[in-house]
């Protein structure tokens, strides 16, 4: 009797998410049980990736404020506050938290919008039509909730079946914001102890430590992909895709595709040519001046 209540009730929950009063299948009933496990997987990374964004928020800009008193006249002294090399780090750290605040507020939005298909069960109109070949089923991009009538092995599985593109990008974008950060960090302890070399640098190889731990870990104990560099390739191969297919659908897949080109362009060109060598020239200035004194 139990079981018979329980198979009632089930029905009656699947019958009204889909509109219809049929019995469900075996796929419909894991399915079902899949998404509850969706719902908790998207939510479990959400909730980190909030509390890491507000940190990064808070300290973006730290080290781009006037250094404590005690320290500018060390700073001064040693050629700190014109070296092309500090000013280089100071720079570097600002443009990993942007990068890390970036990619966990991409992570939010896009969980929290997959958390909404979940709950609603309702399928995109018209989207599997759009979707092109990149060496899978058209329905794995996208967050098509055209569910397959087959038995997934996982949740993983099904999540690979119906929504790899939001399970690949959430993954890669907290991953790679939580190491973004991580080496922000090590710049940071690295320019705050600076008047103390051999602490800096133990600070400094701790945090790097702890980064490339987490890489080793992720590329030792992957679920699907083979590893980081993997999961990259298929993220940035599933967001092209993404952008193509909705092309025709206004300008701003254009546009997120062209602010995403002038991103690595301008980081290019400033790596290369970093437009502030002239403190270089100016500390050779003081440092002639200084020797004609003499």
């Amino acid at each position: 009797m139990t079981s018979i209540s329980s198979y009632d009730h089930l029905h009656s929950t699947l019958a009204t998410i889909r509109g219809g009063s049929h019995p469900p299948s075996v796929a419909d009933t894991i399915n079902s049980a899949y998404i509850k496990s969706a719902i908790s997987y998207f939510n479990n990374l959400r909730v980190p990736a909030a509390v890491l964004m507000s940190i990064i928020m808070k300290e973006m800009f730290a080290l781009q404020a006037t250094p404590p008193s005690a320290m500018r006249a060390w700073d001064t002294e040693n050629g700190i506050d014109k070296s092309k090399r500090w000013r280089t780090l100071r720079y570097t750290y600002l443009l990993l938290m942007v990068l890390a605040f970036s990619l966990e507020t991409n992570t939010i939005f896009v969980a929290t919008q997959v958390l909404t298909q979940l709950a609603t069960a309702q399928r995109v109109a018209g989207r599997q039509e759009q979707m092109l070949n990149v060496g899978a089923d058209s329905d794995m991009i996208g967050g098509l909730f055209s569910m397959r009538k087959e038995v997934t092995a996982s949740m993983v599985d099904f999540l690979l079946k119906n929504f790899e593109f939001e399970y690949c990008t959430v993954r890669f974008h907290f991953v790679t914001g939580l190491l973004s950060f991580a080496l922000a960090q090590a710049l940071r302890v690295r320019y705050a102890l600076r008047k103390y070399e051999a602490l800096s640098m133990s600070g400094m190889c701790c945090l790097l430590t702890v980064a490339s731990g987490m890489l080793t870990y992720t590329n030792a104990n992957t679920i699907t992909y083979g590893g980081y560099v993997n999961l990259m390739k298929r993220q940035f191969q599933l967001s092209i895709n993404f952008l193509m297919t909705r092309a025709k659908s206004g300008p701003m897949s254009a546009v997120t595709f062209l602010f995403a080109c002038l991103t690595i362009i301008y980081a290019i060109k400033g790596w290369i040519s970093p437009e502030f060598a002239y403190f270089d020239s100016d500390w050779d200035d003081d440092r002639r001046a200084l020797w004609r004194f003499r």
